[in-house]
């Protein structure tokens, strides 16, 4: 019965991430590790440890996780073309879109990307999708469910990476959660019920996705990952522009009132990333769509 409740839930697309706080910065190089020369490992450490200071880890993915927790490591001929769309859909439109070049992510590239085959399938049937741990380290899940040119899972998996980079830059850029919160206030649900809401509830919310009503951090997250990934157009019709009602349907009216907090929030994160990050958010948004080509 409990494998069946997974396997339902990942259908519904009921997952999270996670945050922590508990890792604190540390020497990752200095440890007097052998270098591999296995081909892979070159890869990795060529284009991500020497240019960025990051280490993609892709071995002993138990380690990473809780034990109440857990998940499958990665195909090993994935992890290359994974890590080279990390560059292309993440790195890159950063390095575009930020005033400061590439010297953006020189400074707040993690410093860990754990890379693992599946979710994380969680104690009480629910899946995680990706953790960030205190801008030091981001896990990114399901990396076997790549193919080449499946654009549904890379606009997926890259909703998930853009959501877990904007807890990191919310925490060196310091967000105003506050005045962000004070648009939806009591709307918000809370950690444990987030997964009982649908898209039209969350929007009617104020929010972009069910799993954004469940704190004002996973709003903002959402909202990033959102607006970077979804086109203009798509993201103009479904969140923003408000539907024509009929007569006593409160829940259109409820739904059209969302859509114009949603703009509120949209308005001041483009002006926060702007402002006080130094990154276009929505050149950011156009690099990102032309990698998915």
């Amino acid at each position: 019965m409990k494998k069946t409740v997974i396997i339902l839930l990942i259908i519904l697309g009921i997952s999270s991430c996670e945050t922590e706080d508990k890792i604190q910065p540390r020497d990752i190089f200095s440890q007097g590790v052998v270098e591999s020369n296995d081909p892979l490992d070159q890869y990795l450490k060529k284009e991500f440890r020497d240019q960025y200071g990051s280490v993609i880890i892709y071995k002993f993915v138990d380690k990473f996780i809780a034990r109440d927790k857990f998940a499958t490591p990665p195909k090993l001929e994935l992890v290359r073309p994974v890590a080279e769309l990390i560059k292309q859909a993440w790195i890159k439109p950063y390095n575009v879109a930020a005033d400061t070049g590439e010297s953006f992510m020189n400074r707040y590239f993690p410093a860990e990307i754990v890379m693992l085959g599946s979710p994380i399938f969680n104690g009480d049937g629910t899946i995680t999708l990706g953790i960030a741990d205190s801008g030091v380290r981001v896990t990114l899940t399901q990396v076997n469910e790549y193919s080449p040119g499946n654009t549904d899972w890379i606009r997926q998996t890259f909703q998930t990476l853009h959501h877990e980079f904007a807890h990191i830059i919310d925490q060196n850029f310091n967000f105003d959660d506050q005045s962000f919160f004070e648009i939806s206030g009591s709307d918000y649900t809370s950690p444990g019920s987030w997964s009982r809401e649908d898209l039209n509830s969350a929007i009617a919310r104020g929010m972009v996705t069910p799993y954004g009503t469940s704190a004002v951090g996973e709003d903002f997250a959402e909202m990033v990952s959102y607006i970077i990934t979804t086109p203009p157009d798509e993201f103009q019709a479904i969140y923003i522009t408000p539907e024509n009602c009929r007569a006593g349907d409160t829940d259109c009216v409820d739904r059209n009132i969302g859509r114009q907090r949603i703009q509120q929030k949209y308005n001041r994160i483009v002006e926060y990333y702007k402002n006080d990050v130094g990154v276009d958010i929505l050149k950011l948004r156009d690099e990102f769509l032309k990698s998915l080509n």
